[in-house]
C-alpha cells in the first residue's frame, strides 16, 4: 500500500497544471487599455407650462338632472339662523304639510341676546326642478313686541343637506338651514 501512496504524491507534484494549481493563465494577458473619461455633455431640458383653457362662465346653477317630488316632504324639520336687524336669530322650520309642490311650515325662532320668540305660519311652493323655495308669511301664532312676520326664498341643496337663501325683508339677510337631527 505504500507504493500506492508515493504514486499518488508524484502524480500530485508532478502535474500541478492538471489539477489547475499551475500558473494562471489570465495574468500573463495584456492590460486592458486605458479609456480616458471625456468632460459630460451639457444637457437643457426645457419644460413649457401651459396655461388651462378658462372655463365658460355659468349664468346659473343648472342640476344635472330634474328632482323627482317635493324635497322638503323628506324633511320634517330645518334649524339654522338667519340674519335682520335684531342680529342673528335662532330659526326652526317646521314642515308641515307638503302637497306636490305646495308646502304649508311653522316659523319658530329665538332671539338669543334680548329673548324674543315667536311662531307664525308660512306657506309656499318648491319648484323641483331647480329645488327653488319661496314661502310667504301667514297668521301669527305667538308674536313677541315690534316684530314683523317675514318671507324667505332660497334653493334645497341637490343632497338635501341645506336650505339657505335671503329673508324677504329689506332690512334682513341671508338665512342657513339644515336638517333637525
Amino acid at each position: 500500500m505504500s507504493q500506492v501512496r508515493a504514486l499518488g504524491f508524484a502524480f500530485l507534484v508532478t502535474m500541478p497544471g492538471a489539477l489547475g494549481c499551475g500558473p494562471a493563465p489570465y495574468l500573463e494577458a495584456e492590460p486592458p487599455p486605458q479609456v480616458t473619461a471625456r468632460p459630460a455633455e451639457r444637457q437643457a431640458v426645457v419644460v413649457v407650462l401651459q396655461e388651462p383653457a378658462p372655463e365658460p362662465a355659468v349664468e346659473g346653477w343648472i342640476p344635472d338632472a330634474p328632482r323627482e317630488g317635493n324635497p322638503l316632504g323628506q324633511v320634517k324639520a330645518w334649524q339654522g339662523d338667519y340674519d335682520c336687524p335684531q342680529g342673528t336669530t335662532e330659526l326652526t322650520l317646521h314642515i308641515l304639510s307638503v302637497r306636490g309642490q305646495h308646502v304649508s311650515a311653522l316659523f319658530d325662532f329665538h332671539h338669543l341676546d334680548s329673548g324674543a320668540a315667536g311662531r307664525y305660519l308660512m306657506a309656499g311652493r318648491v319648484h323641483p326642478e331647480t329645488g327653488r323655495v319661496m314661502l310667504t308669511p301667514g297668521a301669527w301664532i305667538s308674536q313677541p313686541r315690534h316684530y314683523v312676520s317675514v318671507g324667505m326664498s332660497g334653493e334645497l341643496s341637490e343632497d338635501g343637506s341645506l336650505f339657505a337663501g335671503r329673508m324677504e325683508h329689506p332690512l334682513c339677510g341671508a338665512f342657513r338651514l339644515r336638517p333637525a337631527r
